[in-house]
């Protein structure tokens, strides 16, 4: 699965030129063992103080995160329709919990195993094709929301110097996204057909998750970069002594 992203960069950060965390973010050293038990709360309450723009690190507000257009194409087994989200609003972090959170100081990897309970997507959409051998179509606006989704997070990072002191940076990223429940509902599909949007949306609720899993690796892609994004503004601006203790 591949996605489109378009000008998330100008909605997601304003410029920075090197900048300090917040003096609420708590540190955890990496190179002690007892950061196991830190990084899972340093992580819930940095996401919590993400409700606001952070402009010493060129993040603004991602409670709702703002993302112009996300396209996620067709699946290969129940899904074959693109779809297209626009002015989609991603929201929920806040009540993020993290039950892992390991970093390998040799190998330059951080685990993350996070539950966000209610991951909200509101969005305008654009649709139209086949959703298990049924013909949709239509645009208007929705919302989707993953109960329960249990995230998991992996990030490769490189190290480097500037200006005497030490970066990470991210290069490669993983991101499993596995929803225990998930409900959707959608306007005006079918250009307004109420009866026949009624009898497909029963049909789609049915057999959400086994649709959800025809597009997983779209969605994994999609937001592991996202993320990704997200976390390389803190690591590009805030040295490493800096970020860990």
């Amino acid at each position: 699965m591949t996605f489109l992203l378009i000008t998330l960069y100008a909605f997601l950060v304003a410029v920075s030129f090197g900048g300090k965390l917040p003096s609420g973010f708590k540190k955890c050293n990496l190179k002690q063992t007892s950061s196991r038990l830190c990084l899972p709360k340093a992580i819930e309450s940095a996401l919590r103080q993400m409700d606001r723009p952070i402009k010493s690190l060129g993040l603004v507000s991602l409670e709702p995160l703002v993302i112009p257009s996300l396209t996620i194409d067709a699946g290969s087994q129940y899904v074959a329709a693109k779809h297209t989200y626009q002015n989609l609003r991603v929201s929920g972090f806040n009540e993020t919990t993290c039950s892992k959170a390991e970093f390998n100081y040799n190998e330059k990897t951080l685990n993350l195993d996070c539950v966000v309970p209610n991951f909200r997507m509101d969005f305008n959409y654009e649709i139209h094709g086949q959703i298990l051998m049924t013909s949709v179509f239509g645009n208007g606006t929705g919302w989707i929301i993953f109960q329960d989704n249990h995230l998991g997070l992996t990030f490769k990072l490189g190290e480097y110097e500037k200006k005497g002191k030490t970066y990470f940076s991210i290069l490669h990223q993983q991101l499993s996204m596995q929803p225990r429940v998930i409900d959707f509902d959608v306007n005006n599909l079918f250009d307004g057909d109420q009866e026949s949007a009624d009898r497909v949306k029963k049909i789609l609720k049915e057999n959400v998750l086994e649709i959800y899993g025809d597009l997983r690796d779209g969605y994994e892609e999609a937001f592991g970069k996202i993320f990704a994004y997200i976390f390389e503004k803190v690591l590009e601006n805030v040295p490493v002594s800096d970020i860990f203790g």
